[in-house]
């Protein structure tokens, strides 16, 4: 039965049924509100599913241009010889007792490493990139170390570094030479170990020869 008929027969329904009664509104206009309420619903429920595909669309999308918005989860490692701390804001934290010295120096490099910093680390070896001019600081350190190194040393001896991953350039890498012993004895202690950016891959230019002691 086509819909026409349907409301063809529903108006002759109404009026039989109404006659004698005073009604201010016809029958066809009732019956035609109630065609168009209707037809309200069922765009008002279509666009209610379109809301939510929009929505859902944009989430997604939002996820994948910032897959990770939250910082590295923190990081907490400790030895004998230091402790290694991976902060909230992407810096690494090294403690140590100076007195004591590093006394491993691979636990330390994996440590490092696991935190997020590029580092390769060495005793009485000292290494720079094919470009380097092998300049250093009075502090042992190469040139660009200001923005990835900054520490200080207490009176009781010990000594905390801060790290930051994020300054290492990218394709190098940081190099920690540690002196031995016997090389500190020539510097005196200034200074005592080197720090500086070289290559990530690719030979390197090393020497055991220990830095120039600085005033």
């Amino acid at each position: 039965m086509s819909t026409n008929k349907t409301d063809a027969a529903v108006l002759d329904a109404l009026k039989d049924s109404l006659d004698g009664v005073t009604m201010s509104t016809p029958v066809e206009q009732i019956v035609a509100g109630g065609r168009a309420r209707r037809r309200n619903r069922r765009v008002a429920g279509a666009g209610a599913v379109t809301g939510v595909a929009v929505a859902g669309l944009a989430l997604g999308m939002s996820t994948l241009s910032n897959p990770s918005s939250t910082a590295p989860p923190a990081l907490h490692i400790q030895t004998a010889a230091f402790t290694v701390a991976r902060n909230t804001d992407g810096t690494v934290t090294v403690s140590y007792d100076k007195h004591r010295y590093f006394t491993d120096h691979a636990g330390l490099e994996q440590a490092l490493r696991k935190a997020g910093l590029p580092v390769q680390i060495r005793e009485g070896v000292f290494c720079r990139g094919p470009k380097d001019d092998g300049r250093l600081t009075p502090a042992g350190e190469g040139p660009g170390m200001d923005k990835v190194l900054s520490g200080r040393r207490s009176g009781d001896g010990s000594v905390t570094l801060v790290f930051r991953p994020s300054a290492v350039p990218h394709g190098q890498q940081l190099f920690i030479g540690f002196l031995t012993s016997a090389q500190i004895g020539v510097t005196h202690g200034r200074p005592g170990s080197v720090e500086r950016l070289v290559p990530a891959h690719g030979p390197l230019i090393c020497t055991t020869q220990p830095p120039t002691p600085r005033p």
